[in-house]
Order: C-alpha cells, then sequence, then structure tokens
C-alpha cells in the first residue's frame, strides 16, 4: 500500500495513493464497515481516529491488513464499479490536495551520515567505524511538490536523496535478525543541508535543522511491497540533470544493522524516521555536489517507492 498524509479542505486526513488519485481512508473505513457489517467485515475506524498517520501505524499488522481488504474492496466498486452499487467513496483528483510528509510529527527523524563510500577516498579510507548520526527538526519537514525555502543565512545548499525507514512496531536492543518486524514502510527523502553552515562548527546541525530541509514523500510504501530494501536504485536530479546515482546496497551499515545499531543507543518508537545516507556517486563518477538556487527543481527516485519532486524558493518567496 501506498498511504499519504494531505489536506483537503483545509483539514488534514490520511489517505491511500492508487491510480488516478487519493482514496479518503477514514471515510472509506467507514463505509467499508457499513457495507461490509452484515459478512463480518472488519472495522478499522478505530485505528483512524484523528486523522493521523501515527495512529494508523499504531494499530499494527493487523490495522495494516484490514486496510488492504478494504482497499482492494474499494478498488473492485469505487474504482472498477463491478461490484457494489452502494459504493459513494470516490477517488480525490492529486491536483485537488496538498501533500505533506506521510508522518507529520515523527518523535525521531534519526538521520545517517558518511554511509556510502566516497568515490574519492581510495578503498575504505574515511569509511566510518560506526553509524555516524544526527537529527533533524519535525519542523524541517515538507511535502512532495512542496517547497524547499533557502534560509538567507545560507549560501550552499544541497540536496541528498536518501530511502528513509518508517518504525512501526517500538524496541529497545532490536536483534538484527527482528530488524523488519519493526519497521512499518519506507519513504524517499531528501536529506537538504546547507554546506557553509555546517562547516561553522564540528557538528552537522546547523545546516541540516532548516525549515523545509527535510522533504519526505510522496507515500509511506508499505514494508509487504518492498522484499528488500537493501538493492534499490536511486537518483537524484537537479533541473533534469542526474546528480546522484547508485543502489542502497551500497550502503555501509545496511538497514538492519542501522535498526538495531540505533535501537542500542535509544528507544525506537512507532512514527520514528531513519534516513539511511545519501550515495556520493553519480554512475560510478563522484557526485558532482551542485549547490540548489531559487528557481531550481529537485527530484529523488527510488525503485519502486516512486519520485519526490519539490521547487526551490528563496525563503522571503
Amino acid at each position: 500500500m501506498k498511504l499519504v498524509s494531505y489536506t483537503s479542505d483545509s483539514k488534514t486526513r490520511i489517505g491511500a495513493l492508487l491510480p488516478g488519485g487519493i482514496i479518503d481512508l477514514h471515510g472509506a473505513a467507514e463505509e467499508y464497515a457499513r457495507l461490509t457489517d452484515d459478512i463480518g467485515g472488519p472495522d478499522i475506524t478505530d485505528h483512524l481516529p484523528h486523522g493521523r498517520m501515527i495512529d494508523l501505524l499504531r494499530g499494527g499488522a493487523d490495522a495494516l491488513k484490514t486496510l488492504q481488504q478494504a482497499l482492494t474492496f474499494f478498488q473492485d466498486t469505487a474504482i472498477n464499479e463491478v461490484k457494489h452499487p452502494a459504493v459513494s467513496t470516490e477517488l480525490l483528483p492529486l491536483d485537488e490536495v496538498t501533500l505533506l510528509a506521510p508522518v507529520i510529527h515523527p518523535g525521531k527523524i534519526v538521520c545517517v551520515g558518511m554511509n556510502y563510500p566516497n568515490p574519492e577516498l581510495a578503498g575504505s579510507a574515511g569509511a566510518p567505524q560506526y553509524p555516524v548520526l544526527f537529527l533533524k527538526a519535525a519542523s524541517s519537514l515538507t511535502g512532495h511538490q512542496q517547497p524547499i525555502r533557502i534560509p538567507r543565512v545560507a549560501k550552499e545548499v544541497l540536496y541528498e536523496g536518501e530511502l528513509a525507514l518508517v518504525i512501526g512496531k517500538p524496541g529497545k536492543y532490536i536483534n538484527k535478525e527482528n530488524a523488519f518486524e519493526h519497521i512499518a514502510g519506507y519513504i524517499i527523502a531528501n536529506d537538504v543541508g546547507a554546506r557553509d553552515l555546517e562547516a561553522r562548527t564540528s557538528q552537522w546541525t546547523s545546516g541540516k535543522i532548516a525549515d523545509t530541509f527535510c522533504p519526505l514523500g510522496p507515500a509511506l510504501v508499505t514494508r509487504d511491497e518492498i522484499p528488500d530494501p537493501n538493492d534499490l536504485l536511486i537518483r537524484t536530479t537537479l533541473n533534469g540533470l542526474s546528480v546522484q546515482h547508485g543502489n542502497t546496497s551500497d550502503m555501509i551499515f545496511d538497514v538492519p544493522f542501522l535498526i538495531s545499531y540505533i535501537s542500542e543507543l535509544t528507544t525506537l518508537e512507532i512514527g520514528d524516521l531513519i534516513l539511511t545516507g545519501s550515495p556520493k556517486r553519480n554512475r560510478g563518477a563522484a557526485d558532482p555536489r551542485i549547490p540548489m538556487h531559487p528557481g531550481d527543481v529537485v527530484s529523488v527516485e527510488i525503485e519502486n517507492l516512486g519520485t519526490l519532486t519539490n521547487p526551490v524558493l528563496a525563503e522571503e518567496q
């Protein structure tokens, strides 16, 4: 499933991204429960009380399984119009909604730096012994097609296309063998950073926490749709020019290791995000590292997840 957070009619909702548009999950769940009540259909409305993705994730695997049943039902009725004439739920065209970051208020956004080999360094030189971690603020999140705003104090702002993990089951000291059980799904992320602000201190945070510096989307793709997150093509383009091109198989620390290692340091909670790092290559050559400017458009594409696109504006725009 491809799950989204969006606004429509000034209300924040969660939905499913289907061919041709978005279906509102709360409305669909209520109607599904009503139409299937006489045949014992499951009720998932308890998992969607406030239109927040985190509430759905708290419902666990059972809620997601039932939701998949409801969406299959509506694909056969609301979309294909072949089974149930009483269905009133309709698809919302994408141009009538505003997509938000799929998880709006995560407890933590844990980012992994230096997790891909650097072609400018020979062999394993410069590879970290442990994952290099830093945090982003929830206020840095923004959605697909929403602008990245360059702060007036920043002069060198760069893209970093990444695979993001969404925690669906809490845990501490998680074994690598059990790591995937704690993942609800995957999202495309762009770990935007201002290199000139990062260079002010020995910590990167100053250049990473700006508003809109963590585009996320367009959808949360559930774990069942991605058999192996450690083998996904990832590509970043700036104004159509390829600037990053790699594969998650190149990561120095793979997905299970990151889940296990980070859970040794902090309890992973439902809705937490882990950004797994950005390729430093562009089809084998070094990433050209072209700064972004107002008027640019940056896109991150990850195999089987879709494409995250954001226009770039000045903070004042």
